[in-house]
C-alpha cells in the first residue's frame, strides 16, 4: 500500500510535531542547564551585609505540551541548593525548588526551527527552605531568604537563556541538514 499524500500544510505541521517533542524539550533544557548551579559570593540584604553562597544539582525536567499555535512547553525544572549566608556567623540553609520555564516554538526562514526560552521572573520560582539551627531561622525570616535566593536564582536562569552558546540548543538548521542528507542519498 503507498503512502497517503498530504499537502504542504499538513506536512508542515506534522514535521514540527514530530521533531519538536517533549522529550527533545527537555533534552535541549537540561543541555542549557546544565546539573550543577553555582551562585555567589553575592552581597545581599541592607547595604550589602550579608554574602551567600549557593551550591546545588539540578534534577531531572518535565516537560508538558503547553499550546498548539503557537507550539509551546511548559517545563519544571527542579533544584536543590544549600546555602551557606554570612552576616557575622555562617547560617546554613537546604533548599528544594522549581523553576518554571516556558519554551514557544517558531519556523524562521530561510528554514530553521527556533525555540524561544521565555525568561524567569523571581516570584514565579518556589523554594521549600530549611534553616539549620535557630540563628538561621531567625536570619532567614529578617532577611528574606526566600526572595534572595528567588532573585538570584532568576538572574541566573536567565543570564544561562541568553549566553550566545544558547543558540546551539535552541535553533535547528534544516537547510544544512537536507543539503548534507541530500548527498548522502
Amino acid at each position: 500500500m503507498a503512502p497517503r499524500q498530504i499537502d504542504y500544510r499538513l506536512f508542515g505541521e506534522a514535521f514540527i510535531l514530530s521533531a519538536v517533542t517533549p522529550e527533545r524539550i527537555v533534552d535541549a533544557v537540561t543541555r542549557i542547564a546544565g546539573d550543577v548551579v553555582e551562585l555567589g559570593p553575592i552581597k545581599a540584604g541592607p547595604g550589602g551585609a550579608a554574602t551567600v553562597n549557593a551550591r546545588g544539582r539540578i534534577g531531572e525536567p518535565s516537560a508538558d505540551e503547553a499550546g498548539a499555535d503557537p507550539l509551546a512547553y511548559d517545563v519544571r525544572l527542579p533544584v536543590d541548593v544549600s546555602l551557606e549566608v554570612k552576616v557575622g556567623s555562617v547560617n546554613r540553609y537546604d533548599a528544594t525548588g522549581t523553576i518554571p520555564l516556558r519554551l514557544e516554538v517558531r519556523t524562521v526562514e530561510p528554514l530553521a526551527i527556533v525555540i524561544d526560552v521565555q525568561p524567569v521572573r523571581a516570584a514565579e520560582i518556589e523554594f521549600d527552605i530549611h534553616a539549620r539551627g535557630m540563628p538561621a531561622r531567625l536570619l532567614g525570616r529578617a532577611g528574606d531568604v526566600a526572595g534572595e535566593l528567588r532573585r538570584h536564582t532568576a538572574d541566573y536562569v536567565n543570564g544561562r537563556i541568553s549566553h550566545p552558546d544558547t543558540s546551539r540548543y535552541t535553533t535547528i538548521e534544516l537547510l544544512p541538514l537536507i543539503d548534507r542528507v541530500w548527498t548522502e542519498l
